[in-house]
């Protein structure tokens, strides 16, 4: 036997099929002896593609063959990085130093099926890109909300010089405007749309002293409106853009005309106003006194904010400031709607021994506190007494020779009546000489309006037609203010009308459909008439339209009552009229 003879079998029964285990080290999963077979779970997306067996023919095709199955190997194929997170950012960690080699029992299922998630997540960005109008990561450059807490440069100093007139027509607007702040009875309206004529900012062409009386004069008010608001803030932005000095006061205003517009206080009127309070002392520097704190303090009263409200409390008595007369008032109406009467009483009592005035405003707050504590037999003997106060007073403040000469029948004549008493009170207490201040501080008292008025009176009546449905006692209470003079203001009529909501419609009641049809024929004669407090609003057409409908209207009768009250509403908004529709059709399909 020859060397070459050996050699040359050998050579033949090597090469025809087993030529493949000599690279098998590029790809040993291809040795496996499993015979192959067909799978349709989830796993056949984890293993490498089945590419055919390489033939013998050629070691080129063996060469690439094992090199196409070395490269979808998962233990030689190199990982291409992805950026998930954007430019700029590391790479996550690895956990651990080796990598797992296969799938083990304990692994979680979102690596077990990472393919499938792969696919799922690409399939709901392509779904999702559908609408991205404006190209992808629209939402994640919201812009932030930058608080500025710089101080206000045009806040500081009081030397504002007007500015020269651009035309003739702009002077004549001044000293119309000039006239008509001398009389304190002027439209605001008036004021406000001969201000409005001067180009803008109107008040650079005022002087500081002009300023100074338009501002004080848009601030009184017998009640805050959204258009009174709306004119006093345009005005501080006005002077914002001119650099012009605000006063503690006019911030103050500001305050409760953005907490108190519109009546019914809310969590959102509540943040405008500690805004603007945090402008007026971060930005522009000026401490709030009392009159601020007792503004922010009933906001939060009325908002219902009762923590917030003893926040300011004990913000007042870390700044050492002393409460005043309409601060204690404030603080009988929280007790009262705490429900706690003996501190309304401690608060009262407190109030007489500080040597405040007390007054016909302390004495309804009292009622009121008292009525809302439960302890209505209280509020009828502080009524009471009320009346005999007022009869061995017997007052004229109408006199020549009264203390206060002040005409108590309308609101101004009441709001400065009050605001004397209280700035009196405190100079009085403020001197150094206690008896002579002790015998004037009596002289005062002596000559403050303690007789129940007409918002005593509602208290009363409000009482009766929503808790005790006592109609005779409401008819005592009016027949006693029409012997005593003493008007019924709008909100009265409104009261007996949600009586006739809560108890009318029921057999041998007092509340009955001839009595409401008097209560709202004297209402209509009381807004003909332009009583003081006396309007048509939304509440009242409400209120009158349950009432009849409770009491057994009818159909035509209801649609009168709407005709009466549209033909005297004045400044009717398209919303609130929409809404007394929605309830008039409500109760007619109640009828029909």
């Amino acid at each position: 036997m020859s060397l070459l003879h050996t050699l040359d079998r050998t050579l033949t029964v090597s090469t025809p099929t087993y030529t493949r285990p000599f690279l098998t080290f590029l790809y040993p999963a291809w040795c496996n002896s499993e015979p192959p077979r067909r799978c349709f779970s989830r796993s056949a997306v984890n293993r490498p593609p089945r590419l055919p067996r390489a033939s013998g023919e050629s070691s080129d095709n063996f060469f690439i063959h094992a090199l196409a199955r070395a490269a979808s190997c998962p233990q030689h194929r190199i990982q291409i990085p992805h950026k998930t997170s954007g430019p700029g950012l590391p790479r996550a960690k690895r956990q651990g130093g080796r990598k797992r080699k296969g799938r083990t029992a304990d692994e979680p299922e979102e690596r077990r099926f990472r393919p499938f998630r792969r696919v799922r997540q690409f399939a709901q960005r392509e779904l999702k890109a559908l609408v991205d109008y404006y190209g992808p990561g629209f939402e994640d450059y919201k812009e932030e909300i930058f608080e500025d807490d710089s101080p206000l440069v045009w806040n500081v100093g009081d030397d504002h010089q007007p500015w020269p007139f651009k035309n003739p027509q702009d002077e004549d607007s001044v000293k119309r405007l000039e006239e008509l702040l001398k009389n304190e009875e002027a439209s605001h309206t008036d004021v406000f749309d001969t201000y409005k004529q001067l180009p803008a900012p109107g008040v650079a062409y005022l002087t500081a002293n002009t300023i100074r009386r338009m501002l004080h004069h848009l601030s009184v008010l017998e009640r805050p409106t959204p258009t009174a608001m709306q004119r006093f803030l345009s005005i501080l932005d006005d002077m914002k853009y001119a650099h012009i000095h605000v006063t503690r006061s006019e911030w103050t205003t500001a305050i409760y005309l953005a907490g108190r517009f519109m009546g019914t206080v809310t969590s959102e009127h509540v943040n405008h106003a500690l805004q603007l309070w945090r402008d007026m002392e971060k930005r522009a520097g000026i401490r709030g006194g009392v009159v601020t704190m007792n503004v922010l303090f009933d906001i939060a009263v009325r908002a219902g904010k009762y923590q917030l409200a003893e926040t300011f409390l004990r913000e007042m008595e870390y700044r050492r400031i002393r409460y005043h007369r309409h601060f204690r008032v404030s603080l009988i109406y929280f007790h009262g709607v705490q429900q706690n009467s003996d501190a309304v009483r401690k608060t009262y009592h407190d109030l007489v021994t500080t040597g405040e005035i007390v007054d016909v405003v302390v004495l309804n707050a009292v009622i009121a506190a008292l009525l809302r504590c439960g302890e209505p037999s209280a509020a009828e003997h502080v009524f009471e007494r009320m009346k005999r106060l007022a009869a061995i007073k017997d007052t004229n403040f109408f006199a020549p020779d009264a203390p206060l000469r002040f005409n108590m029948r309308i609101w101004r004549g009441r709001r400065t009546a009050g605001l004397h008493i209280t700035k009196r009170s405190r100079e009085l207490m403020r001197k150094n000489a206690p008896e002579d201040a002790a015998a004037e501080l009596k002289d005062l008292q002596d000559a403050a309006p303690v007789a129940p008025n007409s918002r005593t009176y509602s208290l009363l009546i409000r009482h009766a037609a929503h808790t005790t449905g006592d109609l005779d006692r409401i008819m005592s209470l009016l027949r006693e203010m029409g012997y005593n003079a003493v008007p019924v203001e709008g909100t009265t009529f409104i009261v007996i009308l949600h009586g006739f909501c809560s108890f009318g419609g029921v057999r041998y009641s007092g509340w009955t459909l001839t009595r409401l049809e008097q209560t709202w024929q004297e209402y209509l004669g009381a807004v003909e008439q332009k009583l003081e407090r006396t309007w048509v609003s939304r509440l009242a057409i409400v209120a009158a339209l349950r009432a009849f409908h409770k009491c057994g209207a009818g159909e035509e009768r209801l649609m009168r009552v709407w005709e009466e009250a549209k033909g005297l509403w004045v400044d009717a908004q398209p919303d609130e009229i929409e809404g007394c529709l929605r309830i008039l059709r409500m109760l007619v399909r109640k009828r029909t």
